[in-house]
């Protein structure tokens, strides 16, 4: 057989030439006229394939050689008029070689799969960050407030040494309530170091407490009164004190007389006493106000009131110390005496900083 194999006997009867050349008849029933058109061009570019390769294959059959060349200049398998093969060169294989077939959502799920655990894995991670800080942030809570009680034991400790210390005194009540009327007969007085009193050499409570504090009327509140001590408005030593302060500075020449003092139950005392101050022009502006250039304001400036009251002492026999204290001063009566009638009474005490019982407000508290 002196043909090529690439050209078998009956090329002539069946050539490109000839099978190129036949032309559709009749259209599709479901096509339009844009789709004739197509198909006319796609019939065109059929018959140029066909000839350019009926000349590679003759031009192959005279020479005899450059089989390979040739070969290689026909055009792609995976050219199919205008459409494209995929290129199977990427496509995954089964063991035996053959190519394994999926289509594009199973290939999409696998992708999908294959993300999972990625992003499984990053919540693991953020997720044992997170407990990570919240575990560090704990253990630092834990230990701040360690540290914080810590600090309160020992604060509650040196208190209780405190508490020891003063609770030593054997002092009994009739002596510490003496002591308080000798310590205020005039009021209040300013931080100084008090000289030591040939009269009261021989107290016990001096013996144990020298006078020789910065201090004496807040030094003796602090050791003869517990730490709670309050008169029924305020509490603790420093608040007494403070009472004192007020009535001191908005009356002049304070002095405190003990009339008597009676035992009235087992463990308290009542001291009878009065209370004399002078009305001057600081007591008008702080203490009555309302009263600036009235007529009652000229009647009491320079005026003295000697106001009548007592002093309640409760002991408290579980620290050996006063752990109540209360005072009652009677203003009215003395005001009355002073003006003469209610009517200017009741227009003094209306707005006034004082109660009828002696007892000093502060401003905020008449705010309010």
């Amino acid at each position: 057989m002196a043909s090529s194999f690439l050209c078998p006997p009956n090329s002539d009867s069946l050539s490109d030439e000839v099978i190129g050349n036949v032309v559709q008849r009749v259209g599709s029933i479901f096509t339009n006229d844009n789709d004739d058109r197509g198909q006319v061009s796609r019939s065109t570019h059929s018959r140029q394939a066909y000839s350019s390769n009926r000349v590679l294959v003759d031009s192959y059959s005279a020479t005899g050689s450059g089989a390979h060349s040739m070969i290689n200049q026909l055009p792609s398998e995976s050219v199919v008029g205008r459409k494209r093969l995929p290129d199977l060169a990427d496509v995954p294989r089964q063991p035996n070689g053959e190519v394994a077939s999926y289509t594009a959502e199973e290939a999409l799920t696998k992708a999908r799969k294959m993300k999972v655990p990625a992003s499984r894995r990053e919540r693991c991670r953020i997720n044992q960050a997170r407990y990570r800080m919240r575990q560090r942030h704990r253990e630092e809570e834990l230990d701040k407030g360690i540290r914080q009680v810590e600090e309160q034991i020992q604060e509650l400790e040196t208190q209780r040494q405190n508490i020891m210390m003063c609770a030593t005194t054997n002092e009994s009540m009739w002596s510490i309530a003496t002591e308080y009327f000798r310590l205020f007969r005039y009021g209040y007085l300013a931080p100084m170091t008090v000289p030591e009193l040939s009269s009261a050499a021989s107290s016990g409570w001096l013996r144990t407490h020298p006078a020789k504090q910065a201090h004496a009327q807040l030094d003796y509140l602090r050791a003869a009164m517990a730490p709670d001590v309050t008169d029924g408005n305020v509490s603790g030593a420093e608040a007494l004190l403070e009472n004192w302060k007020l009535l001191s500075l908005h009356h002049s020449d304070v002095q405190l007389q003990l009339k008597r003092l009676d035992q009235v139950g087992q463990d308290s005392l009542l001291a009878s006493t009065a209370t004399s101050v002078i009305i001057t022009e600081n007591t008008l502006r702080d203490v009555y106000p309302h009263l600036a250039g009235s007529l009652l304001e000229a009647k009491l400036l320079n005026q003295r009131l000697v106001m009548r009251g007592s002093v309640r002492f409760y002991w408290d026999a579980s620290c050996g110390r006063v752990g109540r204290i209360e005072s009652k001063v009677d203003v009215l009566t003395p005001m009355l005496e002073l003006l003469g009638n209610l009517e200017e009474v009741a227009c003094v005490f209306e707005k006034a900083l004082i109660t009828p019982d002696g007892r000093i407000v502060v401003k905020e508290d008449a705010i309010e």
